[in-house]
Protein backbone atom coordinates (compact mmCIF):
# COMPACT_ATOMS: atom_id res chain seq x y z
CA UNK A 1 0.00 0.00 0.00
CA UNK A 2 1.39 3.38 -1.00
CA UNK A 3 0.37 6.55 0.81
CA UNK A 4 1.30 10.15 0.07
CA UNK A 5 0.78 12.59 2.93
CA UNK A 6 0.83 16.38 3.24
CA UNK A 7 4.28 17.92 3.75
CA UNK A 8 5.14 19.32 7.16
CA UNK A 9 7.88 21.98 7.59
CA UNK A 10 11.16 20.69 9.01
CA UNK A 11 13.03 22.16 11.97
CA UNK A 12 16.19 23.88 10.79
CA UNK A 13 18.26 22.76 13.78
CA UNK A 14 17.03 19.17 13.52
CA UNK A 15 17.68 19.18 9.80
CA UNK A 16 21.28 20.32 10.25
CA UNK A 17 21.97 17.64 12.80
CA UNK A 18 20.15 14.73 11.21
CA UNK A 19 21.31 15.45 7.69
CA UNK A 20 24.83 14.99 8.96
CA UNK A 21 23.76 11.88 10.84
CA UNK A 22 22.22 10.24 7.78
CA UNK A 23 24.66 11.25 5.11
CA UNK A 24 26.63 7.96 5.00
CA UNK A 25 25.01 5.70 2.46
CA UNK A 26 9.83 -18.43 27.67
CA UNK A 27 8.88 -17.05 30.90
CA UNK A 28 10.24 -14.32 33.11
CA UNK A 29 11.59 -16.77 35.67
CA UNK A 30 13.79 -18.28 32.96
CA UNK A 31 15.75 -15.03 32.68
CA UNK A 32 19.10 -14.70 34.37
CA UNK A 33 18.57 -12.38 37.33
CA UNK A 34 22.23 -11.37 37.14
CA UNK A 35 23.53 -11.27 33.54
CA UNK A 36 27.18 -12.15 33.01
CA UNK A 37 27.69 -8.56 31.89
CA UNK A 38 25.10 -6.39 33.68
CA UNK A 39 23.58 -3.72 31.44
CA UNK A 40 23.82 -0.02 32.07
CA UNK A 41 20.23 0.75 33.02
CA UNK A 42 18.70 3.83 34.58
CA UNK A 43 14.97 3.24 34.86
CA UNK A 44 13.09 6.16 33.42
CA UNK A 45 16.11 7.44 31.49
CA UNK A 46 18.70 7.01 28.76
CA UNK A 47 21.97 5.25 29.51
CA UNK A 48 25.08 4.15 27.63
CA UNK A 49 27.11 0.99 28.11
CA UNK A 50 29.07 -1.76 26.38
CA UNK A 51 29.08 -5.54 26.20
CA UNK A 52 31.41 -8.09 24.61
CA UNK A 53 29.79 -10.31 21.97
CA UNK A 54 31.90 -13.02 20.33
CA UNK A 55 35.05 -11.21 21.41
CA UNK A 56 33.90 -7.85 19.99
CA UNK A 57 32.88 -4.91 22.17
CA UNK A 58 29.52 -3.41 21.21
CA UNK A 59 28.60 -0.07 22.72
CA UNK A 60 24.91 0.66 23.07
CA UNK A 61 22.33 3.17 24.27
CA UNK A 62 19.19 2.15 26.13
CA UNK A 63 15.93 3.81 27.06
CA UNK A 64 14.02 2.08 29.84
CA UNK A 65 10.70 3.17 31.37
CA UNK A 66 10.21 4.36 34.92
CA UNK A 67 10.07 1.48 37.38
CA UNK A 68 11.86 -0.96 35.08
CA UNK A 69 14.03 -3.54 36.83
CA UNK A 70 16.39 -6.20 35.52
CA UNK A 71 14.31 -9.23 34.50
CA UNK A 72 11.10 -7.33 33.79
CA UNK A 73 9.17 -8.14 30.60
CA UNK A 74 8.58 -5.28 28.17
CA UNK A 75 7.91 -4.55 24.51
CA UNK A 76 11.36 -4.24 22.95
CA UNK A 77 12.53 -2.07 20.06
CA UNK A 78 15.93 -2.74 18.50
CA UNK A 79 16.82 0.57 16.84
CA UNK A 80 19.65 0.69 14.30
CA UNK A 81 21.22 4.18 14.10
CA UNK A 82 21.85 6.12 10.86
CA UNK A 83 25.03 7.35 9.17
CA UNK A 84 28.22 5.80 10.50
CA UNK A 85 26.18 4.09 13.26
CA UNK A 86 28.51 5.30 16.00
CA UNK A 87 27.63 5.71 19.67
CA UNK A 88 26.96 9.45 19.42
CA UNK A 89 24.40 8.91 16.66
CA UNK A 90 22.82 6.05 18.57
CA UNK A 91 22.36 8.32 21.57
CA UNK A 92 21.03 11.24 19.53
CA UNK A 93 18.45 9.03 17.82
CA UNK A 94 17.37 7.47 21.12
CA UNK A 95 17.04 10.88 22.79
CA UNK A 96 15.57 12.75 19.83
CA UNK A 97 13.28 10.21 18.19
CA UNK A 98 12.45 7.29 20.48
CA UNK A 99 12.81 8.17 24.14
CA UNK A 100 9.78 10.38 24.84
CA UNK A 101 7.23 7.97 23.36
CA UNK A 102 9.04 4.90 24.69
CA UNK A 103 8.89 6.32 28.20
CA UNK A 104 5.23 7.24 27.85
CA UNK A 105 4.22 3.82 26.53
CA UNK A 106 6.53 1.60 28.58
CA UNK A 107 8.91 0.35 25.89
CA UNK A 108 12.54 -0.70 26.22
CA UNK A 109 14.63 0.63 23.32
CA UNK A 110 18.19 -0.49 22.63
CA UNK A 111 20.38 1.00 19.90
CA UNK A 112 23.73 -0.69 19.22
CA UNK A 113 26.71 1.18 17.78
CA UNK A 114 28.58 -0.48 14.92
CA UNK A 115 31.89 -1.77 16.32
CA UNK A 116 35.02 -0.47 14.62
CA UNK A 117 32.91 1.40 12.09
CA UNK A 118 31.74 -1.85 10.43
CA UNK A 119 28.09 -1.11 9.69
CA UNK A 120 25.24 -3.47 10.46
CA UNK A 121 24.86 -4.36 6.81
CA UNK A 122 28.59 -4.61 6.13
CA UNK A 123 29.53 -7.38 8.55
CA UNK A 124 28.46 -6.38 12.07
CA UNK A 125 24.98 -7.84 11.50
CA UNK A 126 26.50 -11.22 12.41
CA UNK A 127 26.91 -9.95 15.99
CA UNK A 128 23.28 -8.91 16.45
CA UNK A 129 21.85 -12.34 17.40
CA UNK A 130 24.37 -12.59 20.24
CA UNK A 131 23.57 -9.02 21.24
CA UNK A 132 19.86 -9.93 21.38
CA UNK A 133 20.66 -13.04 23.40
CA UNK A 134 22.37 -10.76 25.91
CA UNK A 135 19.42 -8.36 25.98
CA UNK A 136 17.16 -11.31 26.75
CA UNK A 137 19.18 -12.02 29.89
CA UNK A 138 17.78 -8.82 31.40
CA UNK A 139 14.37 -8.34 29.79
CA UNK A 140 11.79 -10.65 28.27
CA UNK A 141 10.64 -9.19 24.92
CA UNK A 142 6.88 -9.04 24.73
CA UNK A 143 5.78 -11.42 21.98
CA UNK A 144 9.08 -13.30 22.16
CA UNK A 145 11.10 -11.14 19.76
CA UNK A 146 12.00 -7.49 19.19
CA UNK A 147 10.42 -4.98 16.88
CA UNK A 148 13.14 -3.55 14.62
CA UNK A 149 13.46 -0.02 13.23
CA UNK A 150 16.13 2.05 11.58
CA UNK A 151 16.85 5.35 9.87
CA UNK A 152 18.85 5.60 6.61
CA UNK A 153 21.82 3.22 7.01
CA UNK A 154 19.90 1.93 10.01
CA UNK A 155 16.93 1.28 7.75
CA UNK A 156 19.11 -0.74 5.40
CA UNK A 157 20.39 -2.61 8.47
CA UNK A 158 16.86 -3.58 9.51
CA UNK A 159 16.31 -5.35 6.22
CA UNK A 160 19.71 -7.04 6.34
CA UNK A 161 19.05 -8.31 9.86
CA UNK A 162 15.53 -9.45 8.94
CA UNK A 163 16.86 -11.22 5.82
CA UNK A 164 19.30 -13.23 7.91
CA UNK A 165 17.17 -13.79 11.02
CA UNK A 166 13.46 -13.48 10.09
CA UNK A 167 12.37 -15.47 13.15
CA UNK A 168 13.80 -12.77 15.41
CA UNK A 169 11.78 -9.89 13.96
CA UNK A 170 8.29 -9.06 15.19
CA UNK A 171 7.83 -6.00 12.96
CA UNK A 172 10.06 -3.84 10.77
CA UNK A 173 10.08 -0.08 10.16
CA UNK A 174 12.49 1.80 7.89
CA UNK A 175 12.34 5.59 7.71
CA UNK A 176 13.87 5.55 5.25
CA UNK A 177 15.07 2.04 4.66
CA UNK A 178 14.71 -0.84 2.21
CA UNK A 179 16.65 -3.88 0.95
CA UNK A 180 19.81 -2.88 -0.88
CA UNK A 181 21.15 -6.24 -2.09
CA UNK A 182 19.72 -9.01 -4.22
CA UNK A 183 19.95 -11.41 -1.28
CA UNK A 184 18.06 -9.05 1.03
CA UNK A 185 15.38 -8.52 -1.62
CA UNK A 186 15.01 -12.27 -2.17
CA UNK A 187 14.64 -12.76 1.58
CA UNK A 188 11.44 -10.69 1.57
CA UNK A 189 9.71 -14.01 0.89
CA UNK A 190 10.51 -14.94 4.50
CA UNK A 191 8.86 -11.78 5.87
CA UNK A 192 5.29 -12.21 4.65
CA UNK A 193 4.09 -12.69 8.25
CA UNK A 194 6.01 -9.65 9.52
CA UNK A 195 4.39 -6.18 9.36
CA UNK A 196 6.71 -4.00 7.25
CA UNK A 197 6.35 -0.22 7.10
CA UNK A 198 8.53 2.15 5.10
CA UNK A 199 8.61 5.96 5.02
CA UNK A 200 10.44 8.06 2.43
CA UNK A 201 10.56 11.79 1.72
CA UNK A 202 9.14 12.77 -1.64
CA UNK A 203 12.33 14.66 -2.50
CA UNK A 204 14.57 11.77 -1.46
CA UNK A 205 14.70 10.48 -5.02
CA UNK A 206 17.46 7.92 -4.55
CA UNK A 207 15.57 6.14 -1.78
CA UNK A 208 12.11 5.99 -3.36
CA UNK A 209 12.70 3.35 -6.10
CA UNK A 210 14.15 0.62 -3.82
CA UNK A 211 11.37 1.22 -1.29
CA UNK A 212 8.73 0.99 -4.03
CA UNK A 213 10.32 -2.18 -5.37
CA UNK A 214 10.31 -3.78 -1.91
CA UNK A 215 6.70 -2.76 -1.30
CA UNK A 216 5.63 -4.17 -4.65
CA UNK A 217 7.50 -7.43 -4.06
CA UNK A 218 6.00 -7.93 -0.61
CA UNK A 219 2.54 -7.07 -1.89
CA UNK A 220 2.88 -9.69 -4.63
CA UNK A 221 3.98 -12.21 -1.99
CA UNK A 222 0.91 -11.45 0.12
CA UNK A 223 2.84 -9.65 2.82
CA UNK A 224 1.66 -6.97 5.23
CA UNK A 225 3.43 -3.91 3.84
CA UNK A 226 2.79 -0.17 3.56
CA UNK A 227 4.97 2.50 1.98
CA UNK A 228 4.28 6.13 2.83
CA UNK A 229 5.87 8.93 0.81
CA UNK A 230 5.81 12.40 2.37
CA UNK A 231 5.63 14.99 -0.46
CA UNK A 232 8.12 17.83 -0.18
CA UNK A 233 10.27 16.14 2.46
CA UNK A 234 13.86 15.02 2.02
CA UNK A 235 16.02 12.34 3.56
CA UNK A 236 15.31 13.74 7.04
CA UNK A 237 11.55 13.71 7.60
CA UNK A 238 9.82 15.96 10.11
CA UNK A 239 6.85 13.63 9.92
CA UNK A 240 8.74 10.81 11.64
CA UNK A 241 11.28 12.80 13.65
CA UNK A 242 9.59 12.87 17.06
CA UNK A 243 8.72 9.17 17.08
CA UNK A 244 4.96 9.62 17.29
CA UNK A 245 4.21 7.97 13.95
CA UNK A 246 6.65 5.15 14.67
CA UNK A 247 5.19 4.34 18.08
CA UNK A 248 1.61 4.54 16.83
CA UNK A 249 2.56 1.73 14.47
CA UNK A 250 4.45 -0.20 17.13
CA UNK A 251 1.50 -0.01 19.50
CA UNK A 252 -0.83 -1.23 16.73
CA UNK A 253 1.45 -4.21 16.13
CA UNK A 254 1.24 -5.05 19.84
CA UNK A 255 -2.55 -5.04 19.87
CA UNK A 256 -2.84 -7.07 16.66
CA UNK A 257 -0.43 -9.82 17.68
Amino acid sequence: MLQRLRHLPISFVAALFLLGACSAPESTDELNATPATPPAIEAGGVTTGSVEIDGVTIEYVTSTPAGFEIGDPAPLLLAFPPGGQDLDLARVIIEGTYNAEAQRLGWVVVSPAAPNGELFFQGSESLVPGFLDWIETWTQPEGGSPHVAGISNGGISTFRFAALYPDRVQSLIGFPGSPRSDADSAALAELTDVPVRMFVGGNDTGWIPPAEAAAEALTDLGGDVELTIFPGEGHVMTSTQDGTVVFELLESFRTSS
